[in-house]
């Protein structure tokens, strides 16, 4: 059996696979509109850049957003362009189309686990587009106390040149 735990970002590239299929199965009829290709291409080239910037939270968070914006976008889609002719490719495409919409909300909640460990934060999704908190933040209009009592180097004790 192949070991899979080393190769990089190998949960990601499983979820971007699945979602080239179903896109790619989803848009073979001719009831998908060029808005179903767009906002689907949009979704790979974020799953693409999240597997290129493996330690960037951003572009996992732009493709969740997305990927949640798609399912309204897919029901739309779907309720308004449905096919009406019973051919057998137009049936598949829009099965794979209903199915891509089942399986979105899945990819969007294991694409949040897959930030969280990215990111190391303990939280659930509702910390999800606040960022990095472990930055401290550094006042610089305050000035330095002046602590005398270190024998630090200051003006008073520098040698000229």
């Amino acid at each position: 059996m192949a070991d899979f735990s080393s190769i990089p970002n190998f949960h990601l590239k499983i979820v971007f696979i699945a979602h080239f299929m179903l896109i790619s199965f989803g848009s073979m009829g001719y009831w998908s509109s060029g808005s179903y290709l767009f906002y689907n291409f949009i979704l790979i080239l974020t799953l693409l850049w999240s597997i290129h910037r493996h330690d960037a939270d951003e572009p996992l968070q732009m493709a969740i957003f997305i990927n949640g914006i798609s399912i309204i976008l897919d029901i739309i889609l779907l309720a308004m362009r449905f096919p009406d002719d019973h051919s057998a490719s137009e049936r598949f495409s829009a099965a794979m189309a209903i199915l891509h919409l089942i399986v979105r909300p899945f990819s969007a909640l294991y694409l949040a686990k897959l930030l969280q460990e990215r990111s190391g934060a303990s939280g659930g999704v509702g910390n999800l587009f606040s960022g990095p908190r472990n930055r401290s933040y550094e006042d610089i209009d305050r000035n330095a106390p002046a602590n005398s009592n270190q024998g630090g180097y200051d003006f008073s004790t520098a040698q000229q040149i």
